[in-house]
């Protein structure tokens, strides 16, 4: 049965939002959390227009770097996988460049937002399901690896996505979760200025401990764990800092989003490039700490689960 959190304890309490640490099964959610939210509704206008763009500024071509490396980092994972189901996909631009370059058999992905849907559709011609996966059936061991990029942290029902993953995997398939890290080095002072925190998407919070407790117990063995992003980890870290600093609610991030320019950018962007260096080597040296800005877990499914696990 999931925990319904009854004996949940406050963490903190910001202006605009609380945050709550279940005390039976440690699971960190926000006030947010019980809300019944249509996702497809919140998602709806995620992804802005017909080309599914989140961002300006030629920032999306560099965005699509980072999902051509996160195909190659696919395949240090598991160099024998054909098969991959990646769960909240975007555009989808992974799996294209898994199936384009690398030939796997099979790149599925699944996305609410209609946006996005349709041009992973469309113009990648992918495989894309446009429900959440709690509502698909999948046969057991369809894919040698599923991944989660930034999307655990998006849902209310985080041990069920898990338990159903497992039972989709293959035997010795891999599991790839990537979420920002709750006992991260930025979190702990500057509060609700953290932009890991973004309670408007974001209902849940991980730290590696958590995770690990978590995979263990559906019989899942973690392989690898680091709290380093190349694509995240500055910018989270310097944004959240900016943020404290100015008291302000993450202005140049927003304005990489919606090109609205408000004259406090004036010194925040000169701010945000002084302290950026010095957080990308803040998060380097952490890599393999507990500390880094975001969490990335690799987990294997044994040959053989115990029977409680099947």
């Amino acid at each position: 049965m999931n925990c319904e959190h009854r004996n949940a304890r406050e963490l903190n309490r910001f202006a605009t939002n609380t945050i709550y640490a279940c005390g039976k099964c440690g699971l960190v959610f926000n006030q947010n959390y019980r809300q019944k939210t249509d996702p497809h509704e919140l998602y709806e206008k995620y992804y802005k227009n017909e080309t599914s763009a989140r961002f300006n500024f030629g920032i999306e071509a560099v965005i699509r770097l980072f999902r051509l490396f996160r195909a190659v980092k696919i395949l240090t994972i598991h160099p024998s996988a054909k098969k991959i189901l990646d769960i909240g996909c975007g555009r989808g631009f992974m799996l294209y460049f898994l199936k384009k370059y690398f030939k796997f058999e099979r790149a599925a992905g699944i996305q609410i937002s209609r946006n996005a849907v349709q041009f992973a559709r469309n113009k990648l011609g992918l495989e894309i399901f446009d429900r959440d996966l709690l509502e698909l059936s999948f046969e057991n061991g369809a894919f040698d690896i599923i991944t989660m990029w930034h999307v655990l942290e998006h849902l209310t029902e985080p041990e069920e996505y898990l338990r159903r993953m497992c039972s989709m995997l293959t035997a010795g398939g891999k599991l790839v979760i990537e979420v920002p890290n709750f006992d991260s080095w930025t979190r702990k002072f500057t509060g609700e200025h953290w932009l890991g925190l973004d309670p408007e998407y974001h209902v849940t919070y991980f730290s590696p401990g958590q995770f690990t407790r978590l995979f263990n117990k559906y019989g899942l063995a973690v392989k690898t764990t680091h709290t380093f992003s190349m694509e995240y980890s500055t910018f989270l870290s310097t944004q959240s800092i900016v943020s404290r600093i100015t008291g302000s609610d993450h202005l140049f991030f927003r304005f990489l989003q919606e090109t609205r320019f408000t004259p406090a950018l004036v010194w925040h962007i000169p701010l945000f490039l002084l302290l950026a260096p010095v957080c990308f080597l803040v998060n380097v040296l952490l890599y393999f700490s507990k500390r880094g800005e975001v969490l990335l877990v690799v987990a294997e499914k044994p040959a053989t689960m115990p029977r409680a696990q099947k």
